[in-house]
């Protein structure tokens, strides 16, 4: 009896690579994807973490409390020079006060004195608005003019602006407020000079003993010189007045002084620190009494930040070596463990594959090494186990397979001496003897031999006997045509495949037809991308099958015979009968040549009510 070597190949005698690629086709999530990680990848991995969060988390902190530091040593500095400079201002706006105070009483004096003449008055004045030109720091210029209309300055280039300052609207402001020293606007001064702007204080100048209005005095102060002097790399300072103009700046290269509206918004809003273009700048704000000026300092914290970058490159270095060595570290530890597990999954793998004679060569003593001599203990008792299965498997499926085949010659036999009969009765004895001539023609050539695997060349002879006999008796119900290629005639089927297929076509789907029908068998070789197969087709135009049969049948048919073949001896004929029914032959088919070939061979029915029937069957392309 011809049995395939594998016989059937069901999930569970899957290959491992099989199963790997079955698993690898189903939805993972990256907790899955993490467990299936290898233990040399899984230990790297947890010692890289065991020993990198602690580095990570001393670094951040170390840089957290730094630059916390840092800030708070920036913000006392900042806070610390924007009070010196306030008090520098205020030191340079109370001098500027102070000398037109000084001024007021000498020129009270001056004019007091009927005697002067006026060009030792006027000698005197120029005098004393040079001395306190150098006695006062901070101080530009001086302009006097008076009720008689004589104009003195310290600075020649302003004689040329006399009339202007006489109609400006600094005199204006400064005659409604007599005798007291005011900050002139800064917007559009009229002492401004083309190379220097200024900043003006002016006073209504009254004669300390007469009350009488003398003239008109101001004092200019050089601008740049409020904040020059606080300048540094680091650090830049503003002066707004008290409507939040900014009057004062200094020249800087970084690009957030020139943002205006930035500047501007500081007046109203000033937070302790603020980002701009990826960098921290530390603010402060500080008033200056009795002018209603604000003074606003800007620290770069990032340069004020010398050594942060050092900080940070040693950070960097020191924890690109400590990863460094731990990488090697762990590889090498991994390697040690891991190196034994990978020739136990590399023998473990080819076990599963079907080499049952590898075995393990552990020379330690270890877990692993104990686990080595389990398997191959394993191993042989496997080995062991497969060769009683597997004997045991033969004999019961060779058992089945003549039970089985002994059922359907029967069969066949039955329906033919019922057309014997029948001719018999109805007298037609002549066409009887010729029928039991051809039945015992067809009974030479498909009982002879004890092969049961047989080629399609031979198969497809016993049918044509077979259709010959019914022909002789249904002669006038239908005809039949068979087309087999050449290429699968020594293919080798089961003894027996096609016969019940042909004679279900007749009595299933021929039979009941009022009129004449065909019966049609064909065979072609088709190749798919795995192997190649033999599709053997039974065709009939037949009454059809309803589709809640067939789709009943279909089910049947593609079932495995495992379950079968666990069955016991004594229950597998009625087992089948149960199963197949009418279309007992049909089930046999089919389940020989799952019991053959594998349960991915078989046969499978299309049909449609009242249309016809088609059964096909897929068998090995053996040669």
């Amino acid at each position: 009896m011809y049995y395939n070597g594998s016989m059937k190949k069901d999930f569970t005698q899957m290959t491992l690579k099989d199963m790997e690629n079955f698993d690898s086709g189903r939805h993972r999530t990256g907790a899955d994807r993490a467990k299936n990680l290898s233990i040399k990848y899984k230990m790297a991995s947890m010692t890289t973490a065991v020993a990198l969060i602690p580095m990570v988390v001393l670094i951040v902190m170390m840089l957290f409390f730094y630059n916390r530091a840092i800030m708070e040593r920036g913000k006392r500095q900042i806070e610390e020079n924007i009070r010196i400079m306030s008090d520098r201002i205020c030191s340079v706006l109370k001098n500027g006060e102070l000398c037109s105070n000084e001024m007021t009483i000498v020129f009270s004096s001056l004019y007091n004195d009927r005697t002067m003449k006026q060009v030792t008055r006027d000698a005197k004045i120029t005098s004393q608005l040079s001395q306190s030109l150098l006695i006062y720091n901070g101080i530009r210029s001086f302009v006097f003019f008076d009720e008689d209309g004589h104009f003195y300055t310290s600075d020649p280039s302003l004689e040329a602006l006399e009339s202007t300052i006489r109609s400006s609207e600094y005199v204006q402001t400064l005659s409604a407020k007599s005798g007291k020293t005011i900050m002139m606007s800064p917007l559009n001064n009229i002492m401004n000079q083309s190379d220097q702007e200024v900043i003006t204080m002016g006073k209504h100048v009254i004669n300390i003993v007469s009350g009488k209005p003398i003239g008109y005095l101001f004092v200019n102060m050089d601008k740049d010189n409020l904040i020059e002097s606080a300048q540094s790399e680091i650090s830049y300072y503003f002066l707004y007045d008290e409507e939040g103009l900014c009057i004062s700046e200094t020249a800087t290269r970084d690009p957030i002084y020139n943002e205006t509206e930035l500047i501007s918004s500081l007046f109203l809003n000033t937070p302790d620190t603020l980002r701009y273009n990826r960098e921290i700048y530390l603010t402060a704000k500080a008033e200056i009494p009795d002018f209603h000026w604000t003074v606003i300092g800007i620290t770069n914290l990032n340069k004020f930040n010398v050594t942060g970058k050092d900080l940070r490159f040693i950070l960097f270095i020191t924890s690109l070596i400590t990863v460094v060595l731990l990488l090697i570290s762990v590889i090498f530890s991994a390697n040690i463990v891991t190196k034994p597990l990978k020739v136990l999954h590399d023998g473990a793998e080819q076990i599963a594959e079907g080499n049952m004679n590898y075995r393990f060569h552990f020379k330690t003593k270890d877990e692993i090494g104990r686990l080595g001599r389990i398997f191959n203990y394993m191993t042989q008792r496997n080995l062991e186990l497969i060769h009683q299965v597997n004997e045991e498997a033969t004999k019961k499926r060779e058992y089945e397979l003549a039970l089985i085949q002994e059922q359907v010659k029967p069969h066949f036999l039955y329906n033919t001496l019922d057309i014997i009969i029948m001719l018999i009765e109805m007298n037609r004895s002549r066409e009887a003897s010729r029928v039991t001539h051809k039945l015992a023609a067809y009974y030479k050539n498909s009982l002879s031999g004890s092969e049961e695997i047989i080629t399609i060349d031979r198969e497809v002879q016993i049918i044509r006997d077979y259709l010959d006999l019914q022909t002789m008796r249904y002669g006038d119900k239908f005809q039949f045509r068979i087309q087999v290629d050449d290429s699968i005639k020594q293919s080798l089927i089961p003894k027996m495949t096609l016969q019940p297929l042909v004679e279900n076509a007749i009595y299933h789907g021929l039979k009941n037809k009022t009129d004449w029908g065909s019966i049609t068998v064909e065979g072609h070789l088709s190749e798919d991308a795995s192997s190649s197969k033999v599709e053997l087709r039974v065709t009939d135009d037949g009454v059809g099958i309803d589709p809640r049969e067939l789709q009943l049948l279909n089910q049947l048919l593609a079932e495995e015979s495992t379950s079968d073949q666990e069955a016991s001896e004594s229950d597998l004929t009625s087992h089948d009968a149960s199963k197949g029914g009418s279309h007992f032959g049909l089930y046999s088919v089919s389940h020989r040549i799952k019991l053959y070939f594998g349960s991915q061979y078989g046969a499978r029915i299309e049909s449609r009510k009242d249309a016809g029937t088609s059964v096909i069957i897929t068998v090995p392309f053996r040669a």
